[in-house]
């Protein structure tokens, strides 16, 4: 399997999945522009991705998502929460119904020669997950937006061949920063 990062952090959100047969992406939260380039530095194509996966709605997960769905025809995957919310974003313009496929946490689906298995994870979203891939003996175990995690996480990611998470918390942020106290 193979695993590339385009972009991480509060200003986008891009992972590459991959096989020699089936391209993945984990969220689209950058430019279509940017998330081809990023691909193009591993010698894949736009037209080669099969899925994008959505973790959850924020927009550094999900403003690429509209150009990038539309300009090569690829299905967006998320929960049916999330769905819901991505398709009241405006500013991705309009994404076909039949664009999206609804999944469920503790429900594997297969994209591809990859198993894909979404569980459940804290966030303040509407209904956010994480994801493990699993295809020819390895397993590709991400996590994002983690401010805390419990046993049902670590089961999910135990065994990765490859483990990618990506967390902040930072309390003086929390304090002086633009979130509601709760």
């Amino acid at each position: 399997m193979y695993f590339g990062t385009i972009a991480s952090g509060s200003s986008g959100n891009c992972l590459y999945v991959g096989t020699d047969t089936t391209h993945v992406l984990v969220d689209a939260g950058v430019s279509c522009k940017r998330i081809l380039a990023g691909l193009s530095s591993f010698g894949i194509d736009g037209k080669d991705i099969q899925a994008i996966l959505v973790t959850h709605e924020h927009s550094d997960h999900i403003s690429g998502i509209g150009v990038l769905s539309r300009k090569f025809h690829i299905p967006v995957y998320a929960t049916c929460k999330t769905v819901g919310e991505i398709q009241r974003c405006r500013s991705l313009g309009d994404l076909s119904k039949s664009s999206f496929f609804a999944i469920e946490p503790g429900r594997p689906f297969n994209i591809g020669n990859i198993r894909v298995d979404a569980f459940s994870i804290p966030h303040d979203a509407a209904d956010p997950v994480s994801y493990t891939f699993e295809s020819e003996g390895s397993k590709i175990g991400i996590a994002t937006d983690l401010g805390c995690f419990d046993d049902m996480i670590v089961h999910s990611l135990e065994n990765s061949d490859l483990l990618y998470l990506e967390a902040n918390h930072d309390v003086r942020m929390l304090q002086a920063g633009p979130y509601p106290y709760p």
